[in-house]
C-alpha cells in the first residue's frame, strides 16, 4: 500500500481582480484515507475527510509558528 500523500497545485486567476492564487488537491487513498477513517471512528466530531484535513492543517501551522 502507498505511504505518500498525493498533493496537485494548481494556478488559478480571479476574474475581477487578475490575481493569481495558488489551489491545491489532496488525494485521499492509501494508508492516509485508512489513517484519516481511523482518526474520523475515534473522533466523530469530524464529520467528513474536509474538517478533518482543515483541523489537522490549521494545528500542524500552529505548531510550526510556534517553533519560529
Amino acid at each position: 500500500m502507498k505511504k505518500t500523500i498525493s498533493i496537485i497545485s494548481e494556478e488559478f486567476e480571479n476574474e475581477k481582480t487578475g490575481e493569481k492564487v495558488e489551489g491545491i488537491t489532496i488525494m485521499v487513498d492509501g494508508v492516509f484515507r485508512e489513517v484519516l477513517n481511523v482518526i474520523r471512528t475515534e473522533n466523530p466530531q469530524y464529520e467528513n475527510n474536509v474538517s478533518l484535513i482543515q483541523d489537522a492543517l490549521m494545528k500542524g501551522l500552529e505548531a510550526i509558528k510556534n517553533n519560529i
